[in-house]
């Protein structure tokens, strides 16, 4: 995915770098749950890729890029199978429209969820939350933990345990109180 020329900026081409590597597990997923051929995912993953880029001047900034980038590869999807409709193995477009929209509404869940985990987390005292950001940082383990700490391994999976508790508690009380709303 190179510029090649086209009127979209430098800054363009790495916020849709950024927005799409956040993005790319849930794509990926979403056409490996359609699709049954890994080299055929790889190929709708490829062209997806594409084109959104290629679209990627008539994305509105702030939206969500997750429901845009599934739109997208649910039509390449779509495409893909209408070349080769022939072969069974794949669902017929209102089976593929149905999982679209489980599809969807699971990434709406997810969203909520993460929103209720940054509260949640937000609630932690300081030291707790200063344990989990070292621990869930890239490259972070309970080794590394421990060796910024200096405390014992043992004694970080008790505080662990602990922490994960009471984030599990609040995310519970959230969402049985209505969730953000």
């Amino acid at each position: 995915m190179m510029l090649n020329g086209e009127n979209k900026s430098s800054q363009d081409y790495q916020l849709f770098i950024k927005l799409y590597l956040a993005n790319e597990r849930r794509i990926y997923g979403y056409v490996r749950a359609l699709i049954p051929s890994w080299n055929d995912v790889d190929d709708i993953i490829q062209e997806s890729a594409s084109v959104m880029w290629s679209k990627f001047d008539q994305f509105e900034k702030g939206t969500n890029f997750s429901a845009w980038a599934l739109k997208i590869a649910h039509n390449q999807v779509l495409n893909y199978c209408k070349v080769r409709k022939k072969n069974r193995l794949y669902f017929n477009e209102s089976t593929l429209e149905s999982i679209a929209h489980k599809s969807q509404t699971d990434v709406q869940n997810t969203d909520e969820r993460l929103s209720i985990l940054r509260k949640c987390l937000q609630k932690l005292q300081a030291a707790e939350l200063s344990l989990i950001q070292m621990r869930y940082e890239p490259g972070g383990s309970i080794k590394n933990v421990s060796q910024q700490t200096g405390k014992n391994p043992h004694v970080l999976y008790r505080q662990f345990n602990k922490i994960h508790a009471k984030l599990l508690m609040c995310i519970r009380r959230t969402i049985a109180e209505g969730g953000l709303a």
